[in-house]
């Protein structure tokens, strides 16, 4: 079985502006990897190296914090999409795909449950799930954790950037579910809230193509 995981999908993991301007230097730690986290997103394979030793330092220094974990493992499974084979690239991303949900499973016993980390874990995890191939049986997982995103009562709080992520991603899922209508909605929204982001400007074009 060919594992297929479309590199091009990732480009929607699009998590910068997260936190405020006045960041802690845990703030500007993550931040800085997210960087180059992203660089390695849209297929360059240097970074996602360059990332995944940065979160693995950051996680070994800071092991209570569960989002450093998320990225981790979604560091390794851009290493999984990248392997050479299909034995390194399922045994990458279950790896990885093992410290997202230890990543959640602590993020979940955390009293912190409004604070932007909490929902930068979920939509890491949300995207790496729902753009992994099928047979790692994670896309509804993902879609709830999406949900999840779009109830929660700090959502409206977080950045746009932030925003525009989750709704390109609602987007996508309901898309690939054939549901036109949800499908336009959330491209609509994606548009409003970051109209001169990146994933606006994306959701901007994929509008214009209905």
């Amino acid at each position: 079985m060919k594992l297929n995981y479309a590199p091009g999908v990732y480009l929607f993991i699009s998590l910068l502006a997260v936190f405020p301007l006045q960041a802690s230097d845990f703030d500007r730690d993550l931040g800085e990897a997210r960087t180059v986290f992203l660089q390695g997103v849209v297929g360059d394979r240097r970074a996602v190296r360059t990332a995944t030793r940065s979160f693995r330092s950051l996680s070994h220094k800071n092991p209570q914090e569960p989002v450093l974990l998320a990225y981790l493992g979604a560091c390794m499974t851009l290493q999984g999409r990248d392997a050479a084979n299909n034995l390194d690239k399922r045994r990458l991303t279950e790896d990885g795909l093992g410290k997202i949900d230890k990543a959640l499973a602590m993020q979940m016993e955390r009293a912190d449950q409004s604070s932007a980390h909490h929902l930068d874990t979920l939509l890491v995890a949300a995207n790496s799930f729902i753009h992994i191939p099928a047979f790692f049986n994670r896309h509804d997982r993902g879609k709830q954790l999406l949900r999840q995103i779009l109830d929660d009562s700090s959502f409206d709080t977080m950045a746009a950037g932030f925003k525009a992520a989750t709704y390109l991603a609602a987007a996508l899922v309901a898309h690939g579910d054939g549901d036109d209508a949800a499908y336009r909605r959330y491209l609509d929204l994606t548009v409003t809230v970051d109209p001169h982001g990146r994933d606006g400007r994306f959701a901007g074009s994929l509008r214009k193509e209905l």
